[in-house]
């Protein structure tokens, strides 16, 4: 799969390189399989001045650079999260991981024991509301993922992924 996108990969480097200051992956903790933590990759899509520690859905634009607003849009900016499926640390599928300051979200996890899986680059709860909806309809969503979780299913979703990526639907940047 890497090989496929390297030159998409490639020249979003270059322009996230030439776009501004800094480097070009963004690494962050977040919370993983049975809470443990890991770091996630990204594109970087703020300025080396930006918070780092805030829930995505909590960013002010002014942090996120011009073409960072872009690659947030189109969802590009995750493509290097390929790299965390093929370490193990996460899925095609499953629910986003989070920052570890998102206490009330993580012990929710645990208590309906959705940690056990492993966090997905996209899911259920993601492409019904994304960061629009609160942690209660999240963790049912969530919940309702893992009760029927089939080849179907998943199918259903990357299909649905792909729908909302292309009309940008739920994306706020």
């Amino acid at each position: 799969m890497l090989i496929i996108l390297s030159p998409v990969l490639l020249l979003i480097a270059i322009i996230v390189r030439l776009d501004s200051k800094g480097e070009i992956l963004f690494k962050q903790k977040r919370v993983g399989k049975n809470s443990k933590i890991f770091y996630i990759y990204k594109f970087r899509t703020m300025s080396d001045n930006a918070q780092r520690s805030i829930p995505s859905n909590e960013l002010m634009s002014k942090h996120v650079t011009k073409m960072g607003k872009y690659l947030r849009k189109s969802s590009l900016d995750e493509l290097p999260q390929l790299i965390n499926i093929i370490k193990g640390e996460m899925s095609f599928i499953g629910y986003r991981p989070v920052i570890p300051e998102e206490t009330d979200l993580i012990l929710l996890r645990k208590k309906y024991k959705i940690d056990e899986h492993l966090p997905g680059l996209t899911g259920w709860a993601q492409i019904n509301g994304r960061d629009s909806i609160d942690t209660y309809e999240k963790i049912e969503l969530e919940k309702y993922y893992y009760q029927n979780k089939n080849i179907l299913f998943n199918i259903k979703i990357t299909l649905m992924t792909i729908y909302k990526v292309i009309t940008r639907e739920c994306v706020y940047y």
